[in-house]
């Protein structure tokens, strides 16, 4: 079980705190001493994600709980939990006020990594039902392990497949990561798949795959960097952290870069990666989430009065016109301390322990409140334009008893302008390498990106910004610039930058304008508020008359030893190149993939990428790992670009690349288990496993909407009749029947559904997609069977979508079938429909090019019309047989018609990997089976005709060979090579394995 159980202050070291305390109140009494502010609310990590949302505007956050059986222990309430919604209602208000369009997911962990809440829209609307949502984790407390290298990777994942923003760019990415011990194991006969051949039946076992998950995580380029070089913010919470800090030493390390012990982990350390947070308690756990709070603020702590509000133990803010909001986190300590809030003309108001949240008005202003827990409270203030606004305001706690003279009152206050610094006419500006950008012009703006003049200030500002290129020292814009001197031109100098990203770094300091008197005395000084961050991503462009490459090179999620490629788009006038033999920089992949290389076909200047001006081409590369492995593969390639007329000379640039790779499972280590566990094990608890996986491995009875809608990919852009794709009024009508008890096959609109349960006693099954003689990929992970050239899905199938192609016809076309839940409403639909948009151009290119690959599809785009002139049944394509345990390798031969196998072909429930029955061998009739047909809706030309429903055949692949680009032949079965696992040669096998998550776990359902 995990360690790191909470110990409570013991009595010596509270009574040290009481006299610490009580000379703290005593020094306030004598010398009127007023609490320090801290203008540092949010630490670096939370900072950077705050920043990187208000320019981005797009944004995820994954929490990611801790989910193992100590938890019974150290959170047995699910304080976590509780913490959490109050840190959803913060990030929501800070969404809105930065008008970003920020997404929160939720998942779980303990020896594996668990998805429990999928993507929706974080707002301050959204925020308590989002939160609502997360109740069912709080009695999810009894996992065997604390695996950081499971949940870490898992949420690897989750975020790399969230794409790109909505105009290409960079999405601000998050990890809230709460846990309360140290990485454990609970021995067992398993293994890890950091730590292959290390059996974890043994203690010894235990500490050898421990070892072997941190060395994973924190070697260089290790688990840590992954993450960190795609620019994913950690903000970790460690409950328990203040009592037992060597347990969190590799927690806080993996976070910040270094330990709490001193614990170094990774290399990409600058900026520091990421934010710790130590707490033992609720509120420690509320402050800590509070700080996660990008909001500008300052953190205060004072002494509690006794009985009656008093001077000394005051928390003094002051707000002037300029200020839109204040929201406040506050603790009295201990109960029966509570808070009075003393508006600027001494109005005092108590704000008493209520459930749920409570309206009152202090000084004419309205103010609500809500008692997060025994003894914090979130208070928020609203400019309304009415009562008193400017002025000195005041928190204070009070003891009601009188009995808790030692008790410290705590605040953290979020003052909100609203008004962020910013680049005017950034549109306008080119910023070229050996170049001096000038008259550069900084300013104001509000959250829409509104000018905001600069005298709407009540009080004082600084505003410093710095460009930042990657790997280069900062280049100073602004230094401290006064309130008046923001608006002066500032200039910029290139000569000395090569072409390629860079960072600008805006910081605005606001303080408010002094409290005075009714005679206009001053009372009180401003408040220095914590600085209004905003970062935003630049290119650098070539030398001038040099093409422009993209920003970003997204292999996506791969099988990197096959080889994958995507495409890099290059903006004219020039021509562009990558050289053979010339090395990536690597800044973070996985273990033991060996040596990665990027190459194209344009490697020369004498046969680069030619681009006319105005016009933008895409370059082809191709990435290349010797060994697949399993992690993020992040770096920059050297790509060269040169004028049209002298290619010879020109510049390289250095263009960041990012992929995801995927590990196939090992079928000879996982047949040598199999057969193991029959031998050693007994038969019959094994085929009782089989028989229970085989009841429940149903598609479930929630009720199902479907769409299936012809699409066109033209220039990255997803289009629907010509226009960019989105949710027509007269979709999702139509209700998919017969689910009332979940069935094993369905047919959606022309598409099969059949769940499988895969080879394995263990783990869930899935959803194979059978489409005719279109290909498919799924939006799910993995996205197609072994294949690459099938979809596969979870058996929740809702809120899914599969890309379906013809591979015969033009690759830019296609349809999508949209599997949407009957119980969502119009909001999670539209953001289905935006995640096609966004994500169907890779989907689909990935599919063609693999069906290329395949021999399925020509190199060459140009038979829209089809395959062979002489009609579908051409070239003898017989249907294929299929693999009764669902290995997904190559077609095998179909036994001759009338042989003994033929009449009983159909679904196999073991594995789907097979066709499914043909017309001339009917297979027995499914009680579980449901057929819908397809709608009469298909366009003439475009679609083809609705099959039918009981007829399914699967065609042999279609070879193109040169010269005949049209026509198709079968493949001769004695071409067709072996499967992976074929016993026919090959290396020796090696031993057994079995490994605890999905892609890598045999077990673990048919991934």
């Amino acid at each position: 079980m995990a360690r790191g159980i909470i110990r409570f202050v013991a009595a010596d070291a509270r009574s040290i705190r009481i006299a610490v305390v009580a000379v703290l109140a005593a020094a306030v009494v004598v010398m009127g001493w007023a609490p320090v502010a801290s203008a540092e609310t949010a630490s670096g990590g939370a900072k950077r994600f705050g920043a990187c949302l208000a320019a981005q505007k797009t944004g995820d956050l994954l929490l990611l709980f801790d989910e193992s059986g100590s938890l019974q222990q150290t959170d047995p309430d699910g304080a976590r939990v509780d913490a959490a919604r109050y840190l959803l209602q913060t990030l929501g208000r800070y969404a809105d006020r930065v008008d970003a369009k920020l997404d929160v997911a939720a998942a779980g962990f303990s020896d594996t990594y668990k998805p429990e809440h999928d993507w929706s829209e974080l707002t301050a609307a959204t925020a308590d039902s989002t939160a609502q949502q997360l109740n069912e984790i709080k009695s999810k407390n009894n996992g065997l392990d604390t695996d950081y290298w499971q949940a870490l990777d898992g949420a690897r994942q989750a975020l790399a497949a969230r794409g790109q923003g909505p105009n290409g760019g960079q999405r601000c990415q998050a990890i809230a990561w709460f846990s309360d011990g140290q990485i454990d194991f609970t021995p067992r006969q398993v293994t890890k798949p950091y730590a292959e051949g290390v059996d974890l039946s043994t203690q010894a076992g235990v500490d050898q795959a421990k070892q072997k998950s941190i060395d994973s995580i924190c070697r260089a380029g290790g688990l840590a960097d992954q993450i960190r070089s795609a620019e994913i913010v950690t903000l970790a919470v460690g409950l328990g952290a203040k009592e037992t800090p060597a347990d969190f030493d590799v927690m806080s390390a993996i976070a910040t870069g270094k330990g709490l012990n001193g614990m170094k982990c990774g290399n990409v350390t600058d900026p520091v990666p990421g934010d710790f947070y130590p707490v033992s308690n609720i509120d420690d756990m509320l402050f800590a989430f509070d700080s996660l709070t990008p909001d500008p603020g300052i953190n205060t702590q004072g002494p509690v009065c006794q009985l009656q509000v008093c001077p000394e133990a005051r928390h003094n803010f002051v707000l002037d016109k300029s200020i839109k909001s204040v929201n406040i986190l506050g603790s009295g300590d201990v109960t029966g301390v509570v808070p009075y809030l003393v508006s600027p003309s001494g109005q005092t108001v108590e704000l008493p322990k209520k459930d749920g949240k409570v309206n009152v008005e202090v000084g004419g202003t309205p103010v609500s409140y809500e008692w997060q827990s025994e003894t914090a409270q979130s208070i928020a203030i609203n400019n309304a334009g009415s009562g008193e606004w400017a002025g000195q305001w005041a928190i204070v706690y009070v003891d009601t008893t009188g009995e808790h003279a030692d008790a410290v009152s705590k605040v953290n206050i979020h003052i909100s302008t609203d008004i962020f610094p910013a680049l005017l006419k950034s549109d306008k500006v080119q910023w070229r390498s050996g170049a001096t950008v000038d008259d550069l012009s900084f300013g104001l703006v509000d959250a829409k990106g509104k000018p905001v003049p600069i005298d709407s200030l009540a009080g004082t500002a600084e505003m410093s910004v710095q460009l930042v290129p990657d790997g280069k020292e900062p280049i100073s814009l602004l230094d401290a610039a006064s309130k008046e001197d923001i608006g002066k031109p500032a200039k910029a100098d290139l000569s000395k930058v090569n072409p390629g990203r860079a960072t600008l770094k805006m910081s605005l300091v606001v303080t408010t304008a002094p409290a005075v008197d009714p005679a206009g005395v001053q009372i009180a000084p401003g408040t220095k508020l914590s600085p209004q961050d905003k970062t935003e991503t630049v290119q650098i462009l070539p030398k001038l008359g040099l093409p422009t490459p993209g920003e970003r090179i997204d292999f996506g999620t791969v099988q990197a030893a096959k080889g994958v490629t995507a495409q890099l788009a290059i903006t004219g006038p020039g021509c562009a190149w990558i050289a053979d033999g010339e090395a990536i920089k690597t800044t973070a992949s996985p273990d033991d993939i060996g040596t990665a290389t990027v190459t194209s076909p344009s490697n020369s200047s004498s046969n680069c990428l030619k681009v006319e001006e105005g016009q933008t081409g895409q370059l082809q590369v191709t990435l290349r790992t010797e060994h697949d492995g399993h992690g993020g593969l992040n770096g920059t390639v050297p790509v060269h670009v040169a004028a049209l007329d002298h290619p010879d000379d020109g510049q390289v640039v250095d263009v960041p690349f990012v992929a995801s790779l995927l590990k196939p499972l090992n079928t000879t280590n996982f047949v040598l288990v199999l057969i193991a566990a029959l031998l050693l094990g007994p038969g019959i608890p094994l085929g009782l496993l089989y028989l229970s996986k085989w009841w429940v491995t149903k598609i479930p009875n929630t009720p199902l909407l479907a769409e299936r809608i012809p699409v066109e990919v033209n220039q990255d852009m997803t289009l629907r009749n010509g226009e960019p794709f989105a949710m027509a009024e007269t979709d999702l009508v139509q209700p998919v029947t017969g689910l009332t008890d979940g069935v094993r096959r369905l047919s959606v609109l022309g598409v099969t559904l059949n769940a499988v349960m895969g080879r394995s006693p263990f783990g869930a099954g899935r959803v194979v997609v059978d489409a005719g003689n279109l290909l498919s990929v799924s939006s799910e992970l993995p996205g197609t069977d072994g294949t690459g050239l099938h979809a596969v899905l979870p058996l929740a199938v809702h809120n899914t979508w599969v890309v379906l192609h013809d591979p015969r016809g033009p690759s830019s076309q296609a349809e999508v079938l949209l599997l949407v839940s009957g119980n969502t409403d119009t909001a999670a639909r539209e953001k289905l429909y935006e995640e096609v948009a966004r994500r169907l151009p890779e989907l689909l290119n990935g599919l063609r090019l693999r069906a290329v690959q395949a021999g399925q599809a020509s190199p060459y785009d140009d038979q829209a019309q089809g395959g062979s002139p002489f009609g579908e049944g051409a070239g003898g394509g017989a249907p294929t047989g299929y693999d009764p345990f669902g290995g997904a390798g190559g077609p095998a031969p179909m036994a001759p018609v009338g042989s003994p196998g033929q009449a009983q072909q159909g679904a196999d429930p073991f594995g789907g990997g097979g066709a499914a029955p043909t017309a001339s061998a009917p297979r027995p009739p499914d009680p579980h089976e449901v057929t819908q047909h397809a709608p009469v809706n298909y366009r003439p030309g475009a679609n083809p005709p609705p099959p039918d429903p009981y007829e399914v055949t699967q065609q042999a692949p279609i070879t193109y060979q040169p010269g005949y680009p049209q026509q198709q032949q079968q493949q001769p079965p004695q071409q067709q090579q072996p499967p992976p696992d074929d016993r026919r040669g090959g290396p020796p096998p090696a031993p057994p394995q079995r490994y605890d998550s999905d892609p890598f776990d045999p077990f673990g359902g048919g991934a």
